[in-house]
């Protein structure tokens, strides 16, 4: 899956790792180890994989192989989809807003997720709504290399009620199911479905 034209004195393994120390530790590229291939071939590789889809490919059949293990079938039948607002540093993008909601400023992770966790996602300002951002995660999702041939139900919160369920059938064809609290008097409880992206935004707040 990794193999390119280029020829590298580099293993492409090791390349490979370079990328997911940068990712799990936030560092620059110019701080990268000396035990990894120096930081501009592995940036490069970064860059290129990027932009023809690899590491999204590769992510998806990490992605089955998770689910394989698990005893489940390669593809998703339902996702579930939240965002998360959280504080950026001042070169983490253009996109910046103010979430009122939170009190937070700068970032939105808007995420889609299978029910092990597994996610796509994409980031906006964060004074964008969940049910107008949903739209970029979702149309990122079923336009990227992750398709999901199964994928026909969506379970979500209440913030994403109104006109998106209209769309969500027509342009993906899909369902949308709202989770809503079980009972109001009960200040704290574990939400069907739900509990499963609040999960996945505690792994985030890892990397």
């Amino acid at each position: 899956m990794l193999n390119v034209r280029r020829k590298s004195k580099w293993d492409l393994r090791d390349i490979w790792e370079g990328i997911c120390y940068v990712t799990r530790t936030g560092c620059q590229w110019r701080l990268l180890p000396i035990g990894y291939p120096p930081w501009q071939t592995v940036y490069w590789y970064f860059r290129r994989w990027t932009m023809d889809g690899t590491i999204e490919i590769a992510h998806q059949e990490i992605r089955k192989a998770i689910r394989r293990e698990e005893g489940k079938k390669e593809s998703a039948s339902i996702g579930i989809i939240d965002s998360c607002s959280v504080r950026m540093n001042a070169t983490s993008g253009m996109q910046h807003g103010i979430d009122g909601n939170k009190k937070i400023k700068e970032l939105k992770r808007h995420v889609i997720a299978d029910s092990p966790g597994n996610r796509c996602c994409c980031t906006h300002a964060a004074n964008i709504h969940d049910s107008k951002g949903a739209k970029q995660v979702l149309g990122k999702f079923n336009n990227s290399k992750c398709d999901e041939p199964n994928l026909e139900q969506i379970f979500a919160d209440a913030g994403y009620r109104g006109k998106l369920i209209k769309w969500v059938k027509e342009q993906l064809k899909m369902n949308r199911t709202i989770v809503k609290r079980r009972d109001k008097t009960i200040q704290w409880a574990v939400q069907p479905k739900r509990w499963i992206m609040e999960r996945t935004f505690a792994w985030l707040l890892n990397f």
